[in-house]
């Protein structure tokens, strides 16, 4: 099977980042004080990276719905659950946030249920971006599948504000929901 031309440099790309990363090269900056060593670092980087993409593109869909990739939409939406899948499941990615916070400030400290709570909200938006996605490939609502990827990244903000400064990553660091 023939590679592409942007898949053999997709693939570059991220080779030079991993490789810069393991070298000590900056890379781009995504608040991650508790990631101590570089290759971890640079395949959070590169799954943050995903993450982003992912939702960029749903946006590009909604805001240029009559494009010949619009109907790419449920696999955008699939494939941004897998990607946070990467970094944990909702239920183990929730419990080491959950200690995360028990080492911040105070005034954070969560109970687990109120935590197990978020999460769940979490992954239920995650769902509902699935389901919008569906609905938009029948009837292009770009108003409903926006405001689905808006309240995704709410929901992801509202457990990320909890924690202490710099143990988790700006995933959504100059994207407005």
């Amino acid at each position: 099977m023939p590679v592409s031309l942007n898949a053999t440099r997709a693939a570059a790309l991220s080779i030079g980042l991993t490789l810069g990363a393991l070298a000590g090269a900056p890379a781009p900056a995504i608040a991650t004080d508790h990631v101590k060593d570089p290759r971890d670092l640079a395949y959070l980087e590169h799954v943050v990276a995903i993450l982003r993409a992912h939702v960029l593109s749903m946006r590009g869909i909604i805001s240029e719905s009559d494009m010949k990739y619009a109907d790419n939409m449920v696999r955008h939406a699939e494939a941004f659950e897998r990607a946070f899948g990467m970094v944990g499941p909702m239920d183990w990615h929730a419990a080491k946030a959950f200690q995360k916070t028990q080492k911040g400030d105070a005034a954070n400290k969560m109970t687990e249920d109120q935590f197990d709570e978020l999460a769940e909200a979490s992954y239920q938006k995650v769902l509902g971006l699935k389901r919008a996605a569906k609905r938009y490939t029948r009837d292009k609502d770009g108003e409903r599948m926006g405001s689905a990827v808006d309240s995704m990244i709410k929901s992801c903000g509202a457990c990320h504000s909890k924690m202490p400064k710099g143990t988790v990553p700006s995933v959504w660091k100059g994207m407005k929901p």
